[in-house]
């Protein structure tokens, strides 16, 4: 009873918030998943905002109902090919003596699969598909056969020895594989309801335990994912100590690592000596791996997390590591890390951020941040880093329940992020350029970290539309499609968006308690539509008019007064059939950067709704779209083109070519370009001063 009662202690104060009924009901649940063996249900944070899980939304028709479709249709299997040709699948069975072919890949192989099977567990919670979930059963019992006795499971280092599998962490992404098998085996068991995969996580996250911790190993890995994967399987399984192993690896972040936790004082590159009989080859790589090794902040382990203001090394990483930050902050209440994501977050957001919402430069070959303010247009901008932005941001709105965060977190789903994979669903970029002489995306990446990361992360979409707090429930983002929520007064609510959004702002929501019930619907009022593209000075709109945004509840007009957080709340007593209708008009607006942004001097970005547009060739033949010019006079008009990459809506208007020639300029989504022919791309045009004539 001991332990049970030591389990309980992890649930969050809200559940204390509930009634007493809910909160018995709660502990008697728990305690049955203790004393069974299985599961328990999500541990609630405690502070923040909680999460409605993309398992409670369903996305049909508008923006993303076909692409979920095509997701589900050819993403995923696609991904599933690629992964088992290459012999991500089979090294799985080389490791479980079932294969006697050689393996394939590198020491992070095992997680882009881990990464696509969350994927399928996601589109599985939508669609019924007898085949796709034979296909992942089968691949599953292959990756558990291969768990050795004491929970280990990596088959890089199972077939090449285990005598090695903890060494050189910093390089060989051992707790990475790790983290992702337990976020898709958390996804399994929400899914399934069965707990052979999420045992067999809780085997390896054991084992991880036992090795590292206070008192035994002081170390971290170099490419952080496993911090916020332990989070996950805390909320699913109840166990605390996972929480505090995440705490733990953040901790230990900026120390010299080994027996015991001490201070670290970076130093500098040491180049090692050149060996006898060394060639140039194998002497570049190692003073490249010796340039891994350094620590100076590629791995965010340069000085304690707490310390760092300035975001700094690997952009997909450190999204990663700021997301668990997060998390720890709201099941914890780790003040001090909180400190820390503000300043980072204003580093980010304020300096280092990209108008599509896209982080890391690789000015300094690390895949990552760069200088503040240095932001060139032929750019990094890692897919994954896109993605790890949004994770963060998303978290950022958890805990903080403000709006801004969830205007940068739309801003780069709908621009970098979505831009890494093709329209078709079957094609991928590694690189997200803001400027490009032709880009061409690809089928397949051999370092398959960006394509599987997008193979989980489309389907997770309706996860970040929705959040609730002690009778608040908040609408962070306008997708077509139905959410089912329970309210903290035990009300059951179906919230209906009828939305083209983002081509159109107009949202109609219908309100369906199941019984009437009194709680505030909380809207959010996106930073474009009031005349802010971000919430920092980093970029701004020409012009300081806005025209107001429209808001009726049951046909009646309502002031649509934003607070101080950013959303309009509606407090009443709803019941079944309420409508509010929001809209948020959505002209053409011209974007210009901060003045220290050098590469955007003289230039002007094209935004509409939360939609950043750029030029490709193929729309203007015999024209260099590099060179085109944009007259500051012109007016730019919307025109709907449903035929065109899915159904779009581009933006026309007047330019100039050849420094005097009239021409039409044709803008399209930038996350559609490249699904073409290939040709130049830019998102940052050329703005002329001079007056243009136009009819």
């Amino acid at each position: 009873m001991m332990r049970i009662h030591k389990k309980l202690e992890c649930i969050s104060p809200l559940h204390r918030a509930l009634p007493k009924s809910k909160r018995l009901l709660r502990v008697l649940a728990i305690v049955v998943c203790l004393t069974t063996g299985v599961s328990s249900a999500d541990v609630l944070p405690m502070r923040g905002l909680r999460e409605i899980g993309q398992d409670q939304v369903g996305l049909e028709g508008g923006f993303w109902g076909s692409r979920l479709k095509t997701h589900h249709m050819v993403t995923i299997p696609h991904a599933l090919d690629c992964l088992e040709k290459d012999g991500h699948a089979s090294n799985f069975d080389k490791a479980a003596g079932t294969f006697d072919g050689p393996l394939r890949g590198h020491h992070a192989f095992d997680s882009d699969l881990h990464k696509a099977i969350e994927g399928a567990m996601y589109t599985l919670q939508h669609h019924k598909d007898a085949a796709l979930r034979r296909r992942v059963d089968d691949i599953l019992d292959r990756i558990l056969a291969a768990q050795q006795d004491d929970g280990y499971l990596i088959s890089y280092f199972i077939v090449n020895g285990l005598d090695k599998k903890w060494d050189d962490l910093r390089l060989e992404h051992q707790l990475y594989n790790a983290g992702h098998f337990f976020e898709m085996a958390v996804e399994h068991y929400r899914l399934t309801g069965q707990t052979k995969v999420l045992d067999a996580a809780r085997r390896f996250a054991d084992h991880i335990d036992r090795v590292f911790g206070p008192g035994k190993r002081y170390d971290v890995g170099g490419h952080e994912e496993v911090e916020l994967a332990l989070v996950r399987l805390y909320r699913a399984t109840g166990e605390r100590r996972y929480l505090e192993l995440s705490r733990f690896f953040l901790d230990e972040r900026g120390h010299l690592h080994g027996t015991e936790r001490k201070p670290f004082t970076p130093g500098p590159l040491v180049v090692p000596e050149r060996l006898d009989g060394q060639t140039d080859q194998e002497y570049r790589r190692a003073k490249w791996h010796a340039s891994l090794r350094w620590r100076n902040g590629r791995m965010q382990d340069h000085k304690p997390l707490v310390e760092q203001t300035e975001a700094v090394g690997h952009a997909v990483r450190a999204g990663y590591v700021y997301s668990a930050m997060a998390d720890i902050v709201r099941f914890m209440d780790a003040r001090d890390y909180e400190r820390a994501l503000d300043c980072l977050w204003e580093d980010v957001v304020g300096r280092k951020m990209y108008i599509t919402g896209s982080v890391g430069t690789a000015q300094y070959g690390d895949e990552g941040f760069g200088d503040p303010y240095l932001l060139p247009n032929r750019t990094y901008c890692e897919s994954c880093a896109n993605i790890a932005d949004v994770f963060w941001q998303h978290r950022m709105n958890l805990l903080k329940g403000q709006a801004k965060y969830a205007d940068v977190m739309e801003l780069a789903l709908y621009n970098g992020a979505i831009s890494g994979i093709s329209i078709s669903g079957d094609a991928f970029f590694y690189q997200n350029p803001l400027e490009s002489e032709g880009g061409r995306r690809s089928s397949w990446i051999g370092l398959a970290c960006c394509p599987t990361n997008l193979t989980r992360f489309i389907p997770q979409v309706g996860g970040l539309a929705y959040a609730q707090w002690r009778g608040q429930l908040f609408v962070n983002l306008y997708m077509a499609g139905e959410a089912s929520l329970t309210a903290d007064n035990g009300t059951s609510v179906r919230l209906i968006q009828q939305t083209e959004y983002p081509w159109d702002g107009r949202v109609r929501l219908t309100v369906s308690p199941d019984r009437v019930s009194e709680f505030a619907l909380c809207l959010r009022i996106p930073g474009w539509a009031v005349g802010r593209p971000v919430p920092t000075d980093l970029y701004r709109f020409t012009g300081a008019e806005t025209a107001p945004v429209g808001l009726k509840v049951n046909g009646r007009t309502t002031a649509p007064d934003a607070g101080e957080d950013g959303y309009v709340h509606i407090e009443r007593r709803w019941q079944t059939g309420d409508v509010v209708e929001l809209d948020l008009p959505m002209p053409v607006r011209r974007v210009y950067a901060h003045k220290n942004v050098e590469a955007d001097r003289g230039k002007v970005a094209l935004m509409r709704g939360p939609v950043v547009y750029c030029l490709e060739a193929i729309d203007h033949p015999d024209i260099d779209v590099l060179e085109l010019c944009l007259p500051n006079n012109v007016d730019l008009r919307a025109e709907d083109r449903p035929e065109l990459l899915g159904g779009v809506t581009v933006l026309r208007g007047a330019a100039l070519a050849d420094g005097n020639r009239s021409v039409t300029l044709t803008a399209i989504p930038y996350y559609a370009w490249a699904n073409r022919e290939q040709g130049a791309m830019t998102v940052w045009i050329h703005e002329d001063a001079k007056a243009m004539d136009t009819p």
